[in-house]
């Protein structure tokens, strides 16, 4: 079989020069037309292989190795357009042209010295620091590192005044490799990248170069949104302000590419903008990324397209108006959509962050089952660290360690102690890379997360477990404050309070308790209404004030429970998996309300609330607070003297705790049983209700229980023999 260019096995120097010459025949008759150049390299695809790779080195020295000095320079200068011209061929293979680009490049600058042609070597030098910040091949953290040695190199000749342009546009390329650096503290290399931009404005100003001026602009504002130092608010701000300056240039008409590239920035800004309301923000993201769309093009711009369709998903996983359920179905869409293209092999770094954005979705994910979605979730997960690695990417391996911890936290498959183990084994590991110092705002995140594991932990000591908890909530403080962050110190102080409810439950610590539905107040105060910290918060709020009520005793406590429980049902998605835990919050409140109302005189409206929550109960799943509604109605009926009603309501509570098992209810059933039987002249039948009540309360090692049933199993008993002996008498 006749082999294909210059074959694989043996470069052919002959039929590679043969190529060079034709090419710079090419250069001389084409007077540096650059598409007829190119035209010239689509005639000549074939030749566009690994062979010619091997060969340039070769041919290079054939045409260059004891020749006069004018011939060695023409022959370079064929070497650098060939270099400029393949860097950015749009056919053949895209790695291949870059490491074609990258060895004419190397070679040239054998003969172009910075001694003797310190201009031309500064471009070469340039050139070659571009190839290499773009290069597919080889480690990217490497190619950076050249990249910037490269534009180091290239300043050491164009300097402000000699050659401004020439050091603007090294200076924004430099700023650019920093911007993306994996070596060193991120930190330190925005704050270059940042330094570099700025330098760039002294020359290339609206007015004499308003096409550059606008792409600084746009440069500055993606390191002012990535800037770790100084307030994340202010950075947001600079980096919008930025975008817009960009957009006075970048119009739709004029510039339809870059307009649609700042749209996207700008989309990406406002998704994580921290001043004005949180939903407004993420409809403008949402509006910005659709306008970007009607240019990035799945036919014309096919990464351009799938990135903007993976930060389109983003604004819809964390959209707060709408319904959320559906919008979590359009984020995951958008997420397979950027699949097409964003491919392991082609585009590994982004097929990785497409799968984790993915795995976040349907961790959130409302419809389907809930166990399912998280296992999909933890897959595409583990699917991401195929390329993030903590040698690789340090940073985007300890983002996926942490949102793998998030996604084994919330796991309803396998056992649930080792999951929430391996949650928190996930979040110490991303500590290795979020530390205070490198990354305070994921630090403080993570931080968080853990101190939530802690929580819900089942090994190891509860109040041990509470403890480590709080104590990673107080840590996030530390960076999540009011001023700087908002959203993030409102979550962090609903965590808190929820620990802290917790361990009000341990100790009987109501000063717990008032501090932790305080902290709830106020973080509801700054959470967006409607989204899931809301809502969370709202709920934890109602099981809070109706905790307190249990010792408070005051009506209003159970007022403001059932309130919240309303707000958080009201928010939330028809379709949502929690929905029925929220909304059997409300009648079961209902229900010791009632209760209380009757209590307090108010029996009308008690009764009300009781009846009104019996009948909401009855056809849901929950038959332990169904079983508590009935009870607490027969509680009211004995209040109100009418013993008939509340027999029955703690004879069908008393066969519900029966049913359920459920010893504590099966206690008191039997117990207030008694107490109607014995109120009701049955004193016998009240008897036998009272030793199995008080036999259950010594089981279960509640003594004061125990001792007050037996007080009054006595009495009866006294009662019973004084009745005897007169009918006796």
């Amino acid at each position: 079989m006749k082999k294909k260019g210059f074959g694989k096995s043996q470069p052919s120097i002959k039929e590679a020069k043969k190529f060079i010459l034709a090419f710079r025949e090419c250069e001389i008759n084409k007077n540096g037309d650059k598409a007829k150049r190119e035209d010239f390299l689509k005639a000549n695809l074939d030749k566009l292989d690994e062979s010619l790779l091997e060969a340039l080195p070769l041919v290079f020295r054939d045409l260059t190795a004891n020749k006069l000095s004018q011939e060695r320079e023409n022959f370079a200068s064929v070497f650098g357009n060939f270099a400029l011209l393949i860097k950015d061929f749009s056919l053949n293979d895209k790695s291949l042209n870059q490491e074609l680009s990258i060895v004419a490049f190397k070679l040239i600058l054998k003969i172009w010295s910075s001694q003797e042609f310190p201009e031309y070597w500064a471009k070469a030098q340039e050139k070659l620091g571009v190839t290499y910040f773009q290069r597919i091949k080889g480690e990217k953290v490497d190619n950076i590192e050249i990249a910037i040695s490269c534009f180091q190199e290239a300043l050491k000749v164009y300097t402000f005044t000699a050659f401004s342009e020439d050091w603007a546009i090294t200076q924004i390329n430099m700023g650019t490799a920093y911007l993306e650096r994996i070596r060193g503290e991120s930190a330190d290399n925005l704050e270059i990248a940042i330094t570099c931009y700025r330098e760039v404005l002294k020359v290339f100003t609206f007015i004499a170069f308003p096409e550059d001026w606008a792409m600084t602009q746009n440069n500055l504002g993606n390191a002012y949104l990535e800037r770790i130092r100084g307030e994340r608010t202010h950075n947001l701000e600079i980096a919008i302000t930025c975008y817009q300056e960009a957009l006075k240039v970048y119009t739709f008409t004029a510039f339809p590419e870059d307009w649609a590239m700042t749209q996207n920035n700008l989309g990406n800004t406002y998704a994580q903008r921290i001043k004005g309301e949180q939903a407004d923000n993420l409809e403008t993201a949402i509006t910005c990324y659709q306008e970007a769309l009607k240019v990035r093009t799945f036919d014309t711009f096919p990464q351009n397209w799938a990135m903007t369709q993976m930060n389109l998903g983003i604004a819809y996983s964390n959209r707060i108006k709408e319904e959320r359920a559906d919008n979590l179905e359009t984020a995951i869409a958008c997420y397979q959509e950027a699949l097409k293209v964003f491919n392991f092999n082609n585009f590994p770094q982004e097929w990785a962050t497409t799968q984790m954005n993915l795995g976040s979705a349907y961790s959130d994910r409302i419809r389907g089952e809930r166990a399912d979605n998280l296992e999909t979730a933890i897959t595409c997960y583990q699917e991401a660290l195929k390329v993030r690695t903590f040698d690789t990417f340090p940073q985007e391996w300890a983002t996926t360690q942490m949102n793998l911890g998030n996604a084994y936290q919330n796991r309803i498959k396998e056992e649930r102690a080792d999951n929430l183990e391996t949650a928190i084994i996930y979040y110490q590991e991303s500590l290795k890379v979020r530390t205070f110092d490198a990354f305070p705002e994921d630090w403080a995140r993570t931080q968080m997360n853990l101190g939530i594991a802690y929580s819900d932990r089942i090994r190891g000591e509860r109040a041990d477990n509470l403890e480590t908890a709080i104590a990673c909530f107080q840590e996030a403080f530390k960076v999540f404050t009011f001023d700087a962050f908002p959203q993030g110190w409102a979550r962090t102080q609903g965590n808190l309070a929820e620990a802290l409810t917790e361990r009000s439950s341990l100790n009987n610590n109501t000063q717990d308790l008032d501090q932790a539905i305080e902290l709830y107040q106020q973080a509801l105060t700054v959470s967006a209404a409607g989204s899931d910290y809301f809502i969370n918060d709202q709920y934890s709020l109602g099981h809070a004030l109706a905790r307190r009520y249990e010792t408070s005793k005051n009506p209003d406590d159970l007022q403001q429970s059932l309130a919240a429980y309303q707000i958080a049902l009201d928010y939330l998605s028809p379709e949502h998996y929690d929905r029925q835990q929220y909304w059997q919050a409300i009648p079961a409140t209902q229900a010791i309300l009632g209760s209380r109302l009757v209590r307090d005189g108010n029996w009308q409206e008690g009764l009300k609330l009781l009846i009104n929550s019996l009948n909401q109960l009855k056809t849901g799943d929950n038959s332990l607070v169904y079983a508590n509604a009935l009870y607490q109605t027969g509680y009211a009926y004995e209040l109100l003297s009418d013993q008939e009603n509340a027999r029955l309501y703690y004879r069908d509570a008393l066969r519900l705790y029966e049913h359920l098992q459920d010893l504590p209810g099966i206690a008191t059933s039997r117990e207030s049983l008694g107490n109607v039987f014995v109120s009701q002249g049955h004193l016998e039948k009240g008897m036998s209700e009272l030793a199995q009540a008080r036999e259950i309360y010594q089981q279960l090692g509640k003594t004061e229980a125990a001792e007050k049933v037996d007080n009054t199993y006595q009495s009866v008993q006294q009662v019973l023999e004084q009745v005897k002996s007169e009918v006796l008498g």
